[in-house]
């Protein structure tokens, strides 16, 4: 078996950190955390309903380069959660079962899947009786994420590698009408579906997309199927992003000064200034989704808001950051984390994110075209990374070839 994992080995962690701040050349050497092993044996199922994938195609997210990068902080909530050594890499997957355990009853050989479950929990780790969370099909809130599995895992691999194993409930079924071109972008159209149903927009509302990647372009879309009344304005610095932005919906850009700009879209007051150019006015847009992340994000989303607004959180680091709060508490701001995706209600219906992305792909009502933007073959995986981390205007969303 061939798979790409973080190994969580101290000194290639700490050499990682340090590359990525002041040598980034050494990031794409052997000393990475980041390793590539080909020669892994082909680990047996560990139970009767676990089943064997074959991928043939897996996206690269944010996720993958904060491994490749060693963002995560000891100072996060992550760092006490008892973890397995490696953290293999690839979720947004399109695979076919190549094997089926005995007790396998969702899957048959041939079927395309996708890793659904991906965060460590109830799912992967096959863990019974699954929580409350898990149970009622939100696993990324799972309360087991720092429990073991009740199997000696072997390596399991994921979607950056030739094949995997999973325990059936950790996949879902791609439906037949879907390309691998549209199917790969069902993972990330999971997540930007989730942030909006997560603080739906109301009529005529203004609204601010912070980061037009691949999760901002899809919440600009998201948000015009919802509520195609709201204004959507994106803060984008890329030219050909920002076209592409209103292309899926998205009614004007944010351009210069956010602070000015801002007060000009809301009608708000003027921008006051204090030291070090410190700025802040009254008005704002109704809600924000940030999809960048980090400290000038969190500090400029909470001031870009009027009082009562709400901040959507989609971007993050996996580590501690330092923002100025005192915009919730003064301005009675509602602050929403987003994890990944769950269950939905959706014109009462309850439906996986997974099965409503899928729905809406295959119905065209969300568009994926002109996200897939390169292709790598999997032994390319550090130019794709190199791609990534350069972030030239035309890259949206890179695809190895499995």
């Amino acid at each position: 078996m061939k798979s790409i994992y973080f190994e969580k080995d101290i000194p290639r962690v700490l050499i990682t950190k340090f590359a990525s701040r002041y040598c980034k050349p050494l990031l794409y050497t052997g000393l990475n955390a980041v390793k590539y092993n080909k020669k892994l044996p082909d680990p047996p199922l560990p139970a009767g309903n676990w089943l064997r994938v074959r991928n043939v195609v897996s996206g690269l997210c944010g996720t993958d380069m904060s491994f490749f990068k060693a963002t995560t902080g000891t100072n996060s909530a992550f760092e006490p959660i008892p973890a397995s050594k490696r953290t293999y890499l690839g979720h947004e997957n399109v695979g076919i079962v190549i094997e089926v355990g005995p007790a396998v009853t969702k899957f048959r050989l041939g079927d395309r899947v996708t890793i659904r479950e991906y965060m460590s929990g109830c799912g992967n780790k096959d863990i019974t009786p699954r929580c409350k969370y898990c149970e009622e099909g939100n696993y990324n809130l799972c309360l087991n994420y720092g429990a073991p599995s009740p199997h000696k895992l072997p390596d399991v691999g994921a979607g950056w590698g030739d094949t995997f194993i999973a325990p059936e409930q950790q996949l879902a079924k791609l439906y037949d009408e879907l390309t691998d071109e549209q199917a790969v972008m069902v993972e990330p159209t999971c997540v930007s579906i989730h942030a909006v149903l997560m603080a739906r927009p109301e009529p005529k509302e203004k609204i601010l997309v912070m980061g037009c990647g691949t999760i901002g372009l899809g919440i600009v879309q998201v948000l015009k199927i919802l509520e195609p009344s709201c204004e959507v304005w994106v803060m984008e610095r890329v030219k050909t992003k920002q076209e592409f932005a209103k292309k899926l919906g998205a009614d004007y850009v944010l351009a210069g000064d956010p602070y000015q700009a801002a007060s000009d879209a809301t009608s708000g007051s003027q921008v006051f200034v204090g030291m070090s150019k410190n700025k802040m006015f009254f008005g704002g847009f109704d809600r924000v989704y940030d999809c960048i992340g980090g400290n000038w994000s969190n500090t400029t989303a909470l001031r870009l808001l009027h009082p009562r607004g709400t901040l959507v959180k989609v971007g993050h680091h996996m580590n501690a950051i330092t923002f100025d709060e005192s915009p919730i508490w003064w301005h009675e701001i509602n602050l929403i984390g987003i994890n990944a995706h769950g269950m939905e209600e959706w014109q009462g219906r309850k439906l996986y994110t997974f099965d409503l992305a899928q729905e809406w792909i295959r119905d065209g009502i969300y568009k994926t075209d002109g996200f897939v933007t390169h292709h790598f073959k999997l032994d390319d995986y550090k130019r794709a990374m190199k791609l990534a981390l350069d972030n030239p205007p035309e890259v949206i969303k890179i695809v190895l070839d499995c």
